[in-house]
């Protein structure tokens, strides 16, 4: 057994947290692997970089390999005149990891494309699924980690079919038991880097 650890910005069984596992289990059965994930939701953007030097040590000194760090190039709540800079993140999140003495090789950054909402825009199956609409394609908008507002994109769509309001906790457990496959979330570069930090590739 492979335990990996996994810091996010949301809360305890938010979508990030949920979806991951879900993902996980998905990669378990694909290739007979033994990956377990130990996430540590933390609430926010704003916190898992300001923490992560901590959270990470925490989980490697509790047995973890290594240590995925997962984050949204787009903050929840972004300033109209400020732009998105991933790169800044990443250098922030490297100083707290050096301060909190981490090895490099210890620990993987993976910054999405605008945000998580994006990878699940990938998969018109699972959203299909999840909207009670598997008769009836939904159709996201193409190369949703190009978009402004993913995020947007999915309350439209969850407005158009149904006209219920998305809210990303209470869609994760629909959103888990509808993702079957992994082949269409594999079309987002963000999520193949993922996927093979957790399995390994350096």
């Amino acid at each position: 057994m492979s335990k990996i650890g996994l810091l996010v910005e949301c809360g305890r069984d938010g979508l990030e947290v949920v979806m991951c596992r879900k993902i996980v289990a998905l990669l378990n059965d694909e290739k007979g692997g033994k990956l377990q994930i130990d996430a540590a939701p933390m609430v926010n953007k704003q916190r898992l970089i300001e923490e992560c030097g901590t959270a990470t040590a925490d989980l490697l000194s509790q047995g973890c390999e290594r240590v995925l760090i997962l984050w949204d190039e787009r903050p929840a709540w972004p300033k109209m005149d400020e732009p998105l800079c991933w790169h800044k993140d990443r250098e922030q999140i490297r100083a707290e990891l050096k301060k909190a003495r981490v090895p490099a090789g210890k620990v993987h950054l993976i910054c999405i494309e605008r945000e998580f909402e994006s990878w699940l825009l990938f998969d018109h199956v699972m959203l299909s699924c999840a909207l009670s609409r598997p008769a009836h394609k939904v159709k996201p908008p193409r190369n949703p980690d190009r978009i402004g507002n993913p995020k947007s994109a999915m309350m439209t769509l969850f407005n158009q079919h149904g006209g219920r309001r998305y809210v990303d906790v209470e869609a994760a457990r629909r959103f888990a038991k509808c993702l079957t496959s992994l082949n269409r979330l594999r079309r987002c570069d963000t999520f193949k880097r993922f996927e093979a930090k957790l399995l390994g590739a350096h």
